[in-house]
């Protein structure tokens, strides 16, 4: 699953979510409602649907499993959390996209070693 950036007149106005495996597409967020308000955007049930439905899938069979990106709205239980949540339980690699501020909080979030190199920051 990613989640490719919306852009209009060179600014980000929202976000997609596609599922890499069945190409299914929806919109996730935009500055403009409707939608669930969260920080500066409103989510759209329906994308966080898609997004979780294609986690909870690739739970069952996938490898590898990459998600971009796992945020705020994760930490509170919105958004993907339930997706991932899922996927971290489903013994696949996992490559999550996380803003670097918030990398000790997922951690310990998804109960992930924090004293091991089991991530690194790309720059």
């Amino acid at each position: 699953m990613i989640s490719p950036r919306v852009m209009r007149g060179g600014q980000t106005v929202g976000y997609l979510v596609r599922d890499l495996h069945s190409g299914e597409e929806r919109p996730l967020c935009s500055l403009e409602p409707p939608g669930i308000a969260f920080r500066r955007f409103y989510f759209s049930p329906e994308g966080i649907a898609l997004g979780n439905r294609a986690l909870q899938e690739a739970a069952r069979e996938a490898r590898v499993i990459v998600v971009d990106e796992v945020g705020p709205l994760e930490l509170t239980g919105g958004g993907f959390a339930p997706g991932v949540e899922a996927v971290r339980g489903s013994g696949a690699f996992l490559i999550l996209s996380v803003r670097p501020f918030l990398v000790p909080e997922i951690l310990r979030w998804l109960d992930l070693p924090t004293d091991t190199p089991t991530w690194r920051l790309g720059t």
